[in-house]
């Protein structure tokens, strides 16, 4: 089935972004521009040396006869070759074709910075409980709805880089709360880093509601005095209320539960 701009993306994850690009990257530029792209390259090559020098001294200690610590070190080996051989995953530009399409701003220059607006909440989220709790409380910061991320990047290309410009995001998404309510983390990258078609990146900005164009203004302007958590994103509620998160529970906390 042909996938357009702002339609739903393919399965990813395990999950579907209910607004993709849908688009085959030029992988060239993500591999130039893509600032994920390039931490994940590190850390494959990395962890891939680590659980090659693990196994082959492994085998080279079983094979001079120190059979305990050379299967000992073969083991260890394993789980850093299993996560090395999942890395390459992460760097085939998924993030362009299906990861969730979302809004962008430009709001410093020196450095460049985005400031990247998401609907925070999982799939699981009772939508129902929500506005229960909206109605119930109206002082008081309701459930995670918006979470908020600020990006500091080399280039965009492709579009102007001046304060307050849109910029049509694509974003991968990382581990939830304990609850399973919300995201912890999420990576926005400009679209523009994986293609060079104006055309393509003007009809992704225009797929991204104006309601959430609207909104980026107003989080920008919360977003440094707001609390964040250890990925540096700042949560709303749906009336834009800022969320405070709860705090890990102490050594002796925990011992006094």
């Amino acid at each position: 089935m042909e996938r357009n701009i702002g339609d739903p993306g393919e399965i990813l994850n395990n999950s579907v972004a209910t607004r993709a690009v849908n688009i085959e990257p030029d992988m060239r530029k993500v591999r130039r521009l893509d600032i994920y792209h390039r931490s994940y390259r590190k850390l494959l090559q990395g962890w891939g040396l680590t659980g090659v020098a693990l196994l082959a001294a492994g085998v080279g200690l079983w094979y001079f006869q120190h059979q305990i610590w050379g299967g000992i070190v073969i083991a260890l080996s394993l789980p850093v070759l299993f996560i090395a051989a999942r890395l390459p995953q992460t760097l085939k530009g998924d993030a362009y074709r299906s990861g969730l399409l979302i809004p962008g701003i430009i709001t410093s220059l020196s450095p460049l910075t985005l400031l990247c607006l998401t609907d925070a909440r999982t799939s699981s989220f009772d939508d129902d409980e929500e506005e229960e709790d909206e109605t119930a409380e109206t002082t008081a910061a309701g459930p995670v709805f918006w979470g908020v991320k600020q990006v500091v990047i080399e280039h965009l290309t492709m579009q102007p880089e001046r304060l307050g410009e849109q910029v049509p995001c694509v974003s991968l998404f990382g581990e939830t709360n304990e609850g399973g309510d919300f995201y912890l983390n999420f990576e926005p990258r400009p679209l523009a880093w994986g293609t060079d078609d104006a055309r393509l990146i003007e009809q992704a900005r225009q797929a991204i509601d104006n309601e959430e164009w609207l909104l980026l203004p107003v989080v920008a302007a919360a977003y440094a005095a707001s609390e964040k958590n250890e990925n540096e994103i700042a949560y709303f509620d749906a009336a834009l209320r800022p969320v405070r998160l709860p705090k890990p529970a102490t050594e002796a906390e925990a011992a006094a539960q």
